[in-house]
């Protein structure tokens, strides 16, 4: 009973043979029959990916605190420094503010007596009104309190750096763009609490995202198997939906080393560097990626529906005067249409588009043709 599959294959064949030698012309084949021919292999790698800004910032408020106003908004362009918000700051960091300004104000009257009882003191040296011990030490209080005055002023220039204005007892954080670019998010609104971006907790509320349109790039999940086809420096066609008609171009600018996982499959996240036609784009679209891999001119090629794995190993039915013969081949590059043959097979000879065998039990049973 176990060569009964083996016999049966060998029946096939013979009646494919006889079918075939009952008509010269090999018509009454229930295959395509093709040729082993010479051309090119052009290898093409197809996936999607998302559209991203080359770059982008991310602004978040130097205090905690309330949005009392925002100027900006989604698809605005701003200019570096160009105000985006004012947030009113929390009731802590506003006495901090007091604080502070007390603190500059108590540092400026110290620093002022300091200054007066140093010039006296000089002015009493000069005829003998004090010694010298006298006048060192103050010169050391005047020098002391020129320094926590110092200190006091350092202190409020770093808060006037975040952008926190003080006028009179008003009290608010002016939010500028640190760059030119398009604001294309904005994530409060008026009346929003808000968390200092030097707040440990949670990194911070983010205001605005502004990107740089003008530099665009597509990252591309390539499946592994298809990783060794895409080389830095090759040319990608990019479509979206959006614009049908239309394709943008880019150049392959990074493989990483590394994969990472992806849905139980190993992928690795290729950049695409935008280089035409980036105006049908925007960021967080999918973008069609066509990615053009190597080509081989004039090379021994099959139609790829021509190999056949059998036992794992691929294989062609060479066509002749009798049954189609089971022949092993090596490959070399594939793309969509054809599949380079290295070895096992020779230019002109005829092949079986597909498993004769398979092809043969469907013409023999129609039911399963399905």
């Amino acid at each position: 009973m176990r060569q009964l599959p083996l016999l049966r294959a060998v029946a096939v064949l013979a009646v494919l043979g006889c079918a075939a030698k009952a008509k010269g012309d090999g018509s009454t084949r229930p295959y395509k029959v093709g040729v082993v021919d010479r051309g090119a292999v052009r290898v093409t790698v197809e996936e999607t990916g998302v559209v991203e800004p080359e770059r982008q910032i991310v602004v978040k408020s130097p205090i905690s605190g309330v949005v009392e106003q925002l100027v900006a908004r989604e698809g605005d362009r701003v200019q570096p420094g160009e105000l985006l918000a004012r947030i009113v700051p929390d009731i802590a960091q506003a006495n901090a503010f007091a604080q502070l300004r007390s603190d500059i104000a108590a540092a400026a009257i110290a620093r002022e007596n300091a200054k007066q009882e140093f010039e006296r003191a000089q002015a009493l040296l000069k005829i003998g009104g004090v010694t010298q011990s006298d006048f060192a030490q103050r010169r050391v209080a005047y020098d002391q309190a020129e320094n926590q005055y110092r200190t006091a002023r350092d202190q409020l220039r770093l808060v006037q750096l975040s952008g926190v204005t003080a006028a009179d007892s008003a009290q608010w954080a002016r939010i500028t763009a640190p760059t030119a670019g398009v604001v294309i998010r904005r994530g409060v609104e008026e009346g929003e609490t808000v968390v200092g971006g030097t707040s440990a907790f949670g990194g911070g509320t983010e205001l605005f995202t502004i990107a740089d349109l003008s530099s665009l790039r597509v990252k591309a999940a390539i499946n592994e198997v298809d990783i060794g086809k895409v080389s830095v420096g090759e040319p990608v066609a990019l479509s979206v939906d959006a614009f049908p008609g239309d394709t943008a171009r880019g150049v392959v600018r990074l493989v990483p080393p590394a994969a990472r996982l992806q849905d139980r499959v190993r992928v690795f996240d290729v950049e695409i560097r935008v280089t035409e036609n980036r105006s049908i784009l925007r960021p967080g679209m999918t973008a069609n990626v066509s990615i053009s891999g190597p080509v081989r001119h004039e090379v021994v090629r099959v139609p790829v529906e021509a190999v056949v794995l059998v036992e794992g190993k691929p294989v062609v039915y060479r066509i002749g005067t009798g049954e189609p013969q089971k022949t092993p081949v090596q490959l070399g590059l594939s793309d969509l249409s054809y599949v380079e043959i290295t070895s096992g097979v020779k230019l002109g000879d005829s092949i079986a588009l597909e498993d004769p065998i398979a092809a043969l039990e469907r013409a023999r049973n129609p039911a399963r043709r399905r």
